[in-house]
């Protein structure tokens, strides 16, 4: 009898106290797992970085209309948030969506021909509103012409304090443009007037005055923009304060440069609308027309455009090293056009892997990945491969994230991140050591690949 019990008996115990022992490992492992902690998970804003549009000199946030705001809406899913504009003394947001969730707005600064200083004032509440409304860290500002001037000058004023991730400028005059030379004459034409006492003189000075008054459209030459505008070697004293000004290190510059060779291109710049009368006005006034150019987009040179040409980024090669120039083949006029291109800037990155973990959900182990990214994480692609540790010559298990399993997240700590969670398959054999490895694959088709190894404890 007992040498019948060992026969039959003896094997299935065996196999009972193996299964048993497998379910316990499992249940151990899974007891072992954290609880993933509580946060918030973020539906105000698709991106982490929320972006604002500044429009140029004399112009208003229309600008934007045409190309970027169609393109960030039709090609990128974002949602416009409204025009950040101030009314009656008031800074608010003027929005055909003011409950949903906003990805992107537009600057309308209030006085198109005002100072930069007077634009900076102006931005720092609109960056205050924007972060408020979307609960935002932190945002992203493209400036177009003077607007990217005043974005740079903002992060000058707020080293410490700026809530900005990425500046990029687009055909912006960083050290300022020769068609600020105007300022100079106009006032001085002015003051010449204003001042003489010789009646002919006071009738030539009002004539030659007139014909320059004459010669202005949207901008009047005697603005204070334009003042500001004024080129270091013509006398432009913001232009080299600024110049040579702190800026914080923690930001991303992107300088969008318009390239051409003008005098090649003459018809094409007077088809892109480049102020042929101001040219001649420049010429009367023995400027010379040298300077106009040079090498540049037509009004601004290379080197302006370009924020690491200034002094205060000269001095050390190490402050070169956060920004990047990214050349257009377009005349200042056309810049915009080429929404695809800076848009695309806006947005583009690396993928940044933040961590992973594992933990239990639910009563069930899960793998959470957490990366940064500019782009809404429902546009990125997370795969993820699961090899036996054990039997190396096993096919590894493939598995996709869903795209409802991907979203933003605020943690405990405060910070903002983008997190992928996979609950485990039934076919995981949690009582076994595996190897995940995981990829994160963002629309622009910049990627990362981590690893992470699950540890029968």
């Amino acid at each position: 009898m007992t040498r019948i019990f060992r026969l039959l008996f003896l094997p299935i115990a065996s196999s009972l106290l193996v299964l048993l022992l497998v379910q316990c490992a499992s249940v151990k492992q899974t007891v072992l797992l954290p609880e993933l902690p509580p946060q918030e998970r973020i539906t105000t804003t698709q991106v982490p970085y929320p972006i604002l549009l500044l429009h140029g000199l004399g112009q208003k946030s229309a600008v934007w209309d045409a190309y970027a705001v169609q393109y960030y809406e039709r090609d990128m899913k974002l949602r416009y948030g409204g025009v950040l504009k101030k009314t009656n003394g008031q800074y608010m947001l003027e929005s055909k969506n003011p409950s949903g969730a906003s990805d992107f707005f537009t600057v309308s600064f209030s006085n198109p021909i005002d100072s930069i200083g007077a634009w900076k004032n102006e931005l720092e509440q609109y960056i205050r509103l924007v972060l408020e409304r979307t609960r935002a860290e932190k945002v992203i500002l493209i400036g177009y012409s003077m607007g990217g001037v005043a974005g740079r000058y903002y992060l000058t004023e707020h080293i410490n304090d700026h809530h900005v991730r990425r500046l990029v400028t687009v055909g912006s005059p960083h050290q300022g443009s020769p068609y600020a030379k105007v300022y100079q004459w106009k006032t001085a034409l002015a003051n010449a007037a204003r001042e003489t006492s010789n009646p002919l003189a006071s009738i030539a000075l009002n004539q030659a005055l007139n014909v320059v008054k004459g010669l202005e459209r949207d901008v009047p030459f005697d603005a204070f923009a334009v003042r500001d505008l004024l080129r270091p070697e013509d006398g432009g004293e913001f232009m080299r304060r600024t110049g040579v000004t702190q800026h914080p290190l923690d930001i991303e510059y992107i300088s969008i440069v318009g390239k051409v060779e003008v005098f090649k291109e003459l018809e094409g710049l007077s088809k892109a609308g480049v102020q042929e009368l101001l040219r001649r006005v420049l010429e009367f006034l023995g400027f010379g027309l040298e300077s106009l150019f040079t090498e540049g987009d037509g009004v601004v040179s290379a080197k302006s455009q370009t924020i690491t040409e200034l002094p205060w980024f000269q001095a050390d090669p190490n402050r070169r090293r956060i920004a990047r120039t990214i050349t257009l083949s377009t005349v200042h006029e056309d810049h915009l056009r080429n929404s695809t291109e800076i848009q695309r800037v806006s947005l583009e990155d690396q993928p940044e892997f933040k961590g992973a973990e594992f933990y239990q959900i639910g009563g069930k182990p899960a793998l959470v990945v957490e990366f940064g990214d500019n782009l809404p994480p429902q546009t990125l692609t997370v795969t993820i491969t699961v090899s036996d540790l054990q039997n190396p010559k096993a096919t590894p298990q493939r598995f996709s994230i869903p795209n409802e399993s991907v979203s933003l997240v605020r943690k405990q700590n405060g910070t903002v991140v983008a997190q992928a969670v996979l609950p485990f398959p039934s076919s995981l054999d949690v009582s076994k050591p595996m190897e995940f490895s995981f990829t994160v694959k963002n629309s622009y088709g910049n990627q990362f690949t981590n690893t992470k190894s699950w540890v029968v404890r």
